[in-house]
C-alpha cells in the first residue's frame, strides 16, 4: 500500500480504538495477517479495515475515559463517520468493507449523522428537514435518506446532479434544506477527533508503513525495489547490532596495528 492508504488505515484504526499505541499495535498485527492474502493495495486497505471493525465490534474497547462524544458511538458508527467525512469513501466502498448491500448505507449514514449531531454533540443547529410543501419541480424529500445527503456525499448520477443544481438556483425552500444539511455536515466534520491528530497520524503511519514494507518484502518481493529491500534489511535490530559489532571489531584491528 502507498503512504496515503496507510494513513487512511491509521485514522480508521484510531477511530475504532482511540488509544494511539493500541490502535497502531492492532493495525500492525492486522496488516501482517492481511499481507499473506496478497491482495491489491485497494483490497488490502478494505480487508484490513473489515478485520479491525469486526474485532472492535466483537470486543468493544472501553473509551469513556477519553471524554469525547465521538467515542460514545459504537465502533461501527465511528468507522462510518470517519470513512464518510475524513476518508471521503463512497457508499459502494463502505458497503464492500462491511459486506452489506449498498442501498443500506444511505439511511444508516443519515441516522448516524443525526444521532451524533443532535444526541451526542447536542449541537445548536436547526434540524435538517425538507420543505414543508413541495413545488411542482421539487425533488421528493425522503426523511430517512434525503437527496441533500446524497448531493453532499457526491453520490448522485451526473443527470440527477445537474437537475438539482439547476433546481436549487430557483427554489429557495430546497436551498434551505441543503444549507441545513451542509451545516450539520460541517459540524460533524469539525468534531471527529482523528481528523485533527496530524502529527500523531504521521508518526503512527510511518511505523505502519515500515511494518507493511517488511511484510511485502517477505511475501511479495517482486513488488519491492532494491532500495526498499535494503531499507527494510538495515532497519532490523539484529542487523544493526551485527553492523555495530563488526564496526567495533574493524576499529579494534585498526588500532592494534
Amino acid at each position: 500500500m502507498d503512504k496515503n492508504s496507510i494513513k487512511s488505515l491509521t485514522r480508521i484504526s484510531r477511530s475504532l480504538w482511540g488509544d494511539l499505541e493500541k490502535s497502531v499495535a492492532i493495525s500492525e498485527d492486522t496488516l501482517t495477517s492481511v499481507s499473506l492474502l496478497q491482495l491489491s493495495d485497494e483490497r488490502t486497505l478494505e480487508r484490513a479495515s473489515k478485520v479491525m471493525i469486526e474485532r472492535a465490534e466483537k470486543n468493544p474497547p472501553r473509551l469513556l475515559a477519553l471524554q469525547h462524544p465521538f467515542y460514545r458511538l459504537a465502533p461501527i458508527e465511528r468507522f462510518l463517520l470517519t470513512a464518510l467525512h475524513v476518508e471521503k469513501w463512497s457508499y459502494a466502498r463502505i458497503a464492500r468493507v462491511l459486506g452489506i448491500e449498498e442501498n443500506l448505507i444511505e439511511p444508516w449514514a443519515w441516522a448516524t449523522r443525526i444521532k451524533y449531531a443532535f444526541q451526542e454533540l447536542e449541537a445548536e443547529l436547526e434540524y435538517p428537514r425538507g420543505p414543508a410543501t413541495l413545488g411542482a419541480s421539487c425533488p421528493e424529500y425522503n426523511v430517512s435518506q434525503p437527496w441533500a445527503q446524497r448531493l453532499l456525499d457526491d453520490e448522485l448520477a451526473k443527470r440527477e446532479r445537474m437537475f438539482l443544481q439547476n433546481h436549487l438556483l430557483a427554489c429557495e425552500k430546497c436551498r434551505k434544506s441543503l444549507d441545513l444539511t451542509r451545516r450539520m455536515f460541517f459540524k460533524i466534520e469539525g468534531v471527529i477527533p482523528v481528523k485533527d491528530a496530524h502529527q500523531e497520524t504521521e508518526i503512527a503511519s510511518e511505523r505502519l508503513y515500515r511494518t507493511w514494507k517488511a511484510g511485502e518484502s517477505a511475501f511479495r518481493p517482486i513488488k519491492t525495489t532494491l532500495k526498499e529491500s535494503l531499507v527494510v534489511f538495515f532497519n532490523q535490530t539484529s542487523v544493526q547490532y551485527t553492523i555495530i559489532l563488526l564496526m567495533g571489531f574493524i576499529f579494534y584491528l585498526s588500532k592494534s596495528r
